[in-house]
């Protein structure tokens, strides 16, 4: 208690402790790295890489620059739904990199809040620091693709529904927030329903505590909103529901049992998407192997020293549903691309940092416990950072497709027009097949039929197709 004295009277109050404002569960560690995360990501090395192929093909259907590529029909459009704010307005690289950089650092910051009450708020930005210092996460998160964003999307869905089971958040808040969640996942890519949402799916339906069926309503109808763009896409650009259906089961891999490990650990620090034998041979910075290696050892030990603590039912569903999604990329997908284990990755983000807190606090040998954690951190960060530097530079030479479109355009090639890269065609206002579609098939479906175009071998080797009643001629 404590006395003042105001002109005669006394008053007394209660003595109040002072705010720290960064306490053990501030809300400032996870702005402090969001911010740290976005300053990464705007750098030079990163808003100067070029739009890649599988980028193009997401914004091509919401970019300002009008062309004939086509979205893969098996895919989902909410990557490009994303960017549409900017793409609709300008085709700006500069201006693209950044809006994407920002949503980035805020879909983290997002994320890991989801998790406030199962974890201290440094110890979730210690788990954010992690993520963020990844050069997959970096590269990605400049990027128009769907998987770093599938990836914060069931971060938030564990955090999200751990709070539901568990009664720690109000249903009317929790459970529209699960629903976001789940759209944000299958909107992605609708096959991520099993790839990414299985584990939570089956978790709410198996464990006897926590069957709940307005959690499962929630998911549902989350999950039926993203299904609803895709259906209503199949619709306006694929000829119907079943039509795309089938053009999606052109699409490759086959399905088909395969067995990737060995690649998809290959290509951990680079190239970021391979398909063997072609494109995979060799190890780039086998050195950085070591890091994986220890971060993995790291994440087992997170899960191991929450065992007999109350983390440890939020630290078993990010174990599972972080194996599940390597498990199935590792038996369903022969191409290595590390982008796809990115959900993976974020849940163990989570787990490192349970272990790295219990290596500076709890542990036995607490000096060389806290000489550990520091090099790991240190190590990982400087060490990621090298690799995006390097692979940024390569993507930025191995995506000459501006140049190669104006090439074309100098030689005489406009629209309407057909080539056969993708990206090479959306610069330069043409069409192009999608990966597992043919020429014949892509000029078929379009209103002079196949027999209505003709093809031309340009001097510098590339191949045109030019609708015959125009009277183009290319290249002369």
């Amino acid at each position: 208690m404590q006395d003042l004295k105001v002109s005669g009277p006394r008053v007394t109050v209660a003595a109040r402790p002072a705010r720290r404002p960064l306490s053990r569960d501030s809300v400032l560690w996870l702005v402090v790295v969001a911010g740290a995360f976005l300053a990464a990501e705007l750098t030079p090395a990163l808003l100067r890489m070029p739009l890649g192929t599988d980028e193009i093909t997401y914004i091509a259907r919401t970019s300002v620059h009008a062309s004939g590529v086509m979205l893969p029909p098996v895919h989902g459009q909410g990557a490009g739904l994303l960017a549409a704010p900017v793409t609709l307005v300008t085709d700006s690289l500069l201006a693209i990199r950044i809006w994407m950089a920002m949503l980035s650092a805020v879909g983290l910051f997002l994320a890991m809040l989801c998790w406030r009450g199962l974890r201290p708020m440094w110890v979730l930005a210690l788990a954010g620091l992690i993520l963020a210092s990844l050069a997959i996460t970096q590269d990605s998160g400049v990027q128009i693709y769907p998987d770093w964003w599938g990836a914060l999307a069931v971060l938030a869905l564990t955090g999200l529904l751990l709070h539901a089971v568990g009664g720690t958040m109000r249903s009317r808040h929790v459970l529209p927030l699960i629903a976001v969640a789940s759209l944000v996942i299958v909107v992605m890519r609708p096959q991520n329903l099993v790839f990414i949402m299985g584990p939570a799916i089956l978790a709410v339906i198996v464990v006897p505590g926590w069957r709940k069926p307005r959690i499962l309503a929630a998911m549902a109808a989350g999950t039926a909103l993203g299904f609803l763009e895709w259906v209503i896409g199949a619709y306006i650009w694929y000829g119907g529901l079943a039509a795309r259906l089938h053009q999606a089961g052109q699409e490759p891999p086959a399905l088909r049992p395969y067995f990737s490990l060995g690649t998809q650990v290959k290509v951990l620090s680079g190239p970021w998407y391979c398909v063997p034998p072609k494109g995979c041979q060799g190890w780039v910075m086998p050195g950085e192997s070591v890091w994986w290696a220890v971060f993995l050892g790291v994440s087992v030990l997170g899960l191991v020293v929450t065992w007999r603590t109350a983390a440890r039912t939020s630290a078993v569903l990010a174990a599972v549903t972080a194996v599940w999604v390597i498990a199935l990329y590792v038996f369903l997908v022969p191409f290595g691309a590390p982008r796809y284990i990115m959900p993976s990755l974020a849940l163990m983000s989570v787990l490192a940092a349970d272990a790295v807190v219990w290596l500076v606090t709890k542990a036995r040998w607490r000096r060389p416990g806290v000489a550990f954690a520091c090099v790991f951190l240190l190590s990982g960060i400087v060490s990621q950072r090298f690799v995006v530097q390097q692979l940024a530079a390569a993507e930025q030479s191995g995506r000459p497709f501006l140049a190669k479109a104006d090439r074309l355009r100098e030689l005489g090639v406009k629209p309407p027009c057909a080539v056969g890269s993708t990206a090479v065609a959306y610069y330069l206002g043409c069409t192009a097949p999608w990966d597992g579609e043919s020429m014949h098939e892509v000029l078929s479906d379009t209103p002079q039929g196949f027999s209505g175009w003709q093809r031309e071998r340009l001097a510098e080797g590339s191949v045109v197709y030019a609708p015959l009643a125009s009277g183009q001629a290319i290249g002369q």
